[in-house]
């Protein structure tokens, strides 16, 4: 009985004629969108756009339209490559079960911080890295991608790698059980403090500073070393592993930990001691880091062949093999001939129960594929 109730569930969910119509109007108008975005976009080139909608979406098994809506954004961001992003935001959702604004968020934070020039190979290793370390550890994609979104910026210009940024971010996130954004936060203030920067929004001086530096020669770290003859700051992760060895091999009342901590506020002191603590966290999800490549396609796979995933790619179907019509009259007539038959559907099904909808749903798709196949060629397999 559980496979029959899954059947039955799985064809009420078939796409109706009006959803697909719906669905095509959406991708015209995306269409539209995105010649307007791209004025140096061809006919053409345009028309392979949305010829290939279908075809791209159903592989992650998410709508056209959702599609379309990631190439007109990476196109607002300034993607040369457009689809190709769109694409990669697609892999993305699926493999971090995340929103296709904080997909997006997170590729054009990555690739502008980093400098990739929308490199779609560049843009993977990132994210295969950070899949395959939330995958491992108790943070989700979600929070880490958030967290590199808004850390990504102020990291590289501190020298700090993709990598480094990301497994700091699942640290400081195992660390504090804090939200990415909240852990983004936090490392940012470390990094300012090492970096030496002050920052009003972060309550940050030079008094704070000289504190904090004064704090880590205590401990023997320094911040600044000798390079050319230029005295010059250190990169970061040089620093915090020097510091965090140092820090762990003090006892808790130990006042040199209580300065440090001092040095950057109550709240901020908080965080930088978990932080600390959890180095060999750190440690780790950088060895895990480097063995994601391709976590996040095989990640994504599993939710292109799940109910959701099918059936879209079963609604792609659909409207790919409606838009392939080349006369609109018989479109329209199919739609009228198709909404009469469903009116008498509805009234003998609300009689006969489930089992009718499952007989005719089943002669409904045979039916219309017999009407139309002169006419329609299916691009989707």
């Amino acid at each position: 009985m559980g496979k029959l109730k899954d059947l039955i569930e799985s064809i009420q969910d078939v796409p109706s004629w009006k959803d697909v119509v719906t669905e095509l109007k959406k991708v015209d108008t995306l269409l539209t969108e995105i010649s307007r975005t791209n004025s140096s976009l061809s006919e053409s080139t345009l028309e392979n756009i949305g010829n290939n909608a279908f075809r791209v979406a159903s592989r992650y098994g998410q709508s056209a339209a959702n599609y379309l809506s990631g190439v007109r954004e990476a196109y607002l961001a300034g993607f040369d490559n457009a689809d190709e992003i769109a694409e990669l935001s697609l892999a993305a959702q699926n493999a971090g079960g995340i929103t296709a604004e904080l997909a997006d968020q997170l590729i054009y934070a990555t690739d502008q911080a980093y400098r990739m020039s929308g490199s779609v190979s560049e843009l993977t290793k990132v994210l295969d890295g950070m899949n395959y370390i939330s995958g491992q550890n108790a943070f989700t994609m979600a929070d880490l991608a958030e967290g590199m979104a808004a850390l990504a910026p102020t990291a590289s210009s501190f020298g700090i790698d993709a990598e480094e940024t990301a497994a700091a971010l699942g640290t400081m996130i195992t660390a504090t059980h804090q939200s990415g954004s909240e852990a983004a936060d936090a490392l940012r203030t470390v990094l300012l403090h090492i970096r030496q920067i002050a920052d009003e929004t972060e309550d940050i001086d030079g008094e704070g500073l000289a504190k904090y530096e004064a704090a880590c020669s205590a401990l023997n770290v320094k911040l600044k070393e000798i390079k050319n003859g230029i005295l010059t700051l250190r990169d970061p992760m040089k620093v915090l592993p020097e510091l965090a060895a140092a820090y762990n091999r003090l006892s808790d009342n130990d006042p040199r930990r209580t300065n440090l901590l001092d040095s950057v506020g109550s709240s901020a002191g908080e965080q930088l001691d978990a932080f600390l603590r959890q180095w060999s966290t750190y440690e780790t999800l950088l060895q895990q880091y480097a063995h994601g490549t391709g976590s996040m396609a095989e990640a994504s796979e599993k939710t292109v062949n799940s109910w959701e995933g099918s059936l879209n790619r079963l609604s792609n179907t659909w409207a790919s093999t409606i838009g392939n019509f080349t006369d609109s009259d018989a479109i329209a007539a199919a739609v009228n001939s198709l909404n009469s038959l469903l009116s008498i559907v509805n009234n003998i099904t609300g009689k006969l129960g489930s089992f009718a909808n499952i007989g005719l749903g089943a002669g409904l798709f045979l039916g219309f594929k017999n009407i139309g196949k002169r006419r329609m060629s299916i691009r989707i397999s």
